[in-house]
């Protein structure tokens, strides 16, 4: 048994978060093409969860206010800003302080965008309104408790307001075969979550991702422990792309648990 000489105290947590974080979005800032589209592109058949969320959320959202949670760099923010929508008032919140600075800058003269510095786990820790829809786009797999934060989501949705989650389907059958290979089924990255997709020994394992969700599981977690009333799936073909796109969207479609990531709307 150890001495007390030998028992070391544990790190904050939150602090090795928040360091994570902000060197993961740094590196993806740096190497980021200049050239490429400030927004997600429309296209009938999304290969990605922000093309997903441009071609879904249009369709789901009526009028008045958003909160994205998570928004890191503002991608999917900018991208919604620039479509015809009767939005309000649209915040954008950040854990990063990296991603807090860039969120700044790029909605710095659009009066509509409110930018915060928010840590998800903690909501009803903050002063809040109440939104028409709430984006959680990559970001429920890192909570610590997503059962306790989707609680306190649904508390802050107005009546017939909705919230919609992207996160990396687990049942998907490229994870199946890797299961049945006796490979771990990661999702941010490779060599058993021990190296990112770039190569390099991660910092954090699995970068991050804490828990893993099928349609099935997340459904019914949000419809029978959160107080969301519904969900309707919202299908496309993500990752590799092994098929056309429109063959791809089709199958995806016709068995989303097997072929779709996990996109999904949750109505109160």
């Amino acid at each position: 048994m150890n001495s007390k000489e030998d028992v070391r105290p544990l790190p904050d947590a939150g602090l090795h978060l928040s360091t994570h974080y902000d060197r993961s979005w740094r590196e993806q800032l740096e190497q980021q093409n200049p050239n490429s589209a400030a927004i997600a592109r429309a296209t009938p058949f999304p290969r990605d969860r922000y093309e997903a969320c441009r071609k879904y959320f249009p369709a789901l959202f009526r009028a008045g206010r958003i909160l994205e949670l998570g928004a890191g760099p503002g991608f999917i923010a900018k991208t919604l800003l620039t479509l015809p929508l009767e939005i309000d008032k649209y915040t954008v919140t950040e854990f990063s302080d990296v991603s807090l600075e860039v969120l700044r800058k790029t909605f710095a003269v659009d009066q509509r965008v409110e930018v915060r510095q928010l840590d998800a786990e903690r909501l009803d820790e903050y002063e809040l309104e109440q939104y028409d829809a709430i984006l959680l786009v990559a970001l429920i797999e890192h909570f610590v408790d997503p059962l306790a934060v989707m609680r306190k989501v649904s508390k802050l949705l107005r009546p017939g307001g909705f919230v919609y989650i992207d996160t990396p389907n687990v049942a998907r059958y490229t994870k199946r075969l890797q299961l049945l290979f006796g490979r771990f089924p990661s999702t941010a990255s490779r060599n058993e979550g021990l190296t990112t997709n770039a190569g390099k020994p991660v910092e954090m394992h699995e970068e991050g991702h804490l828990h893993y969700f099928t349609f099935r599981s997340l459904s019914l977690m949000l419809t029978q422990y959160c107080g969301f009333s519904s969900v309707k799936k919202l299908p496309y073909f993500g990752g590799r792309q092994v098929l056309p796109a429109p063959v791809g969207l089709a199958i995806a479609r016709l068995w989303p648990e097997m072929f779709s990531e996990l996109a999904l709307a949750a109505f109160v």
